[in-house]
């Protein structure tokens, strides 16, 4: 009686086990793919090429500086020669901190956004799973977590489709 008992527990829980409804979604592929990551990243690469042209401009305007002093400072007394260059490293000193305080805020902001966007994509990956009656979605990448997965339970370009679908709702 108890075999049956076992075998009837074993039999339910096998057929339980094969309605699951799984799947993986390639992350690489989904984060390469994904328009407003891209869009982010295109923002961002924009704000940063900004910030460095702007710098740039301060940074040829000090070399000049530099360059005449070096040209004309021979002929400077010892004391006016100190000065200057006192002045110089200064300055050379308020362009690296401006460089550094610029850029690390915008890496600072950068990170935020796309910290964001990984709790989204996580957000809609579930929301997209629920609808879908899936149990579980993998998610594949080079870490291996998904080692193998047959291809048709692969439903990275139906996510992929979902989140820019979602993407573009939300920016009309």
């Amino acid at each position: 009686m108890k075999k049956i008992g076992i075998l009837v527990v074993v039999a339910f829980l096998s057929i339980a086990c094969q309605t699951e409804k799984t799947a993986f979604v390639d992350t690489e592929t989904l984060f390469k793919d994904y328009d407003e990551l891209n869009d982010v990243k295109e923002r961002y690469t924009k704000q940063n090429d900004a910030i460095l042209n702007d710098l740039e401009v301060k940074i040829q305007a000090f070399e000049i500086k530099q360059n005449l002093f070096q040209k004309n400072g021979p002929s400077m007394s010892q004391k006016k020669q100190q000065e200057k260059y006192n002045e110089l490293a200064a300055e050379a000193q308020q362009l690296q901190q401006e460089r550094q305080l610029r850029l690390g805020k915008l890496q600072a902001d950068s990170q935020g956004s796309i910290d964001s966007l990984l709790t989204k994509v996580k957000d809609k990956v579930k929301e997209y799973g629920k609808t879908n009656g899936y149990t579980y979605i993998y998610g594949s990448n080079d870490a291996g977590s998904v080692m193998y997965g047959k291809e048709e339970l692969d439903i990275t370009d139906s996510v992929l489709k979902h989140l820019n679908d979602a993407y573009k709702a939300s920016k009309e």
